[in-house]
């Protein structure tokens, strides 16, 4: 823990706030807040919050340390509500419906995004439907891997599921030495705007897709068949006819597969191994 005169910084909780004015506004100005709903998650001290109170319609916040309630304070402004919980643990159909009167309009998303959470914020976030865009800062090294392409070492699961349901701009790198305490590595603030899909097409990526690339990339290094054969009660022989049949090269990874191709084998695998 780090302590200064108003807060001891708890490291347990990824707490390095921005606190660069210039980058705090061209966030705000990327999110596209004027008159919307907005979600934060992890407030802080509320250097951004302050900004976001001028132009967003409604405001909730999420902050998890409830010691920064101090800071979080605007008597002048009744648009804003804080609960002091954990974002993963909440309902947030019922927290929409409570405080912004609907569950039903759209609602953009902003934050700065501990690494040890990020993989599950970003699920959570992806299956809110009011949630239609979300601008988050990230740790550079995880950003690069969700923007990553095949062959190149970080791309994982992670980067073909945030490219497969988001169209991802890089907003700003951001240096390490704009926060407070000053973390290892530097940062990245990346705006995440939804596919619109059909229903069928969600039912496939999340009940088809999502569970065949958990399978693909558990061993990343390996090759697709013997991860198949590993993790799945199919003989290798059945899955080498598979591979064979759809003419997919015997000694191909996952990590060597772009998005699309691994959807077309995702599908022929599905529909081959239900007969």
């Amino acid at each position: 823990m780090i302590k200064n005169e108003q807060h001891v910084f708890k490291k347990k909780y990824g707490q390095n706030f921005l606190n660069n004015s210039k980058i705090l506004n061209l966030i705000v100005e990327s999110a596209g807040i004027s008159n919307k709903n907005i979600v934060e998650i992890g407030p802080g001290k509320g250097a951004l919050t302050k900004l976001l109170v001028l132009k967003a319609k409604n405001i909730l916040a999420y902050e998890i340390d409830f010691t920064l309630k101090k800071f979080l304070f605007f008597p002048k402004y009744c648009n804003i509500h804080i609960i002091y919980d954990n974002f993963l643990k909440r309902d947030i159909e019922k927290d929409f419906k409570q405080y912004f009167g609907s569950a039903q309009e759209e609602v953009v998303l902003v934050g700065n995004l501990p690494y040890h959470i990020v993989s599950a914020v970003l699920f959570k976030i992806f299956t809110i439907s009011q949630i239609k865009s979300f601008t988050i800062m990230l740790q550079k090294e995880l950003a690069c891997r969700i923007l990553s392409d095949p062959f190149v070492k970080n791309y994982n699961s992670l980067s073909v599921i945030c490219q497969s349901l988001a169209i991802i701009d890089v907003i700003k790198i951001v240096k390490k030495t704009n926060f407070y305490p000053r973390p290892k590595v530097d940062g990245m603030v990346l705006k995440f705007t939804k596919k619109q899909f059909s229903l069928r097409e969600e039912n496939f990526l999340y009940n088809v897709f999502f569970k065949f690339l958990k399978i693909a990339f558990k061993q990343k290094r390996k090759q697709l068949i013997n991860n198949f054969q590993d993790y799945l009660n199919i003989s290798k022989s059945e899955i080498i006819s598979f591979f064979v049949k759809y003419r997919i090269p015997l000694n191909i990874r996952a990590e060597e597969i772009n998005i699309l191709e691994l959807q077309k084998i995702a599908k022929l695998f599905w529909s081959y191994f239900q007969r």
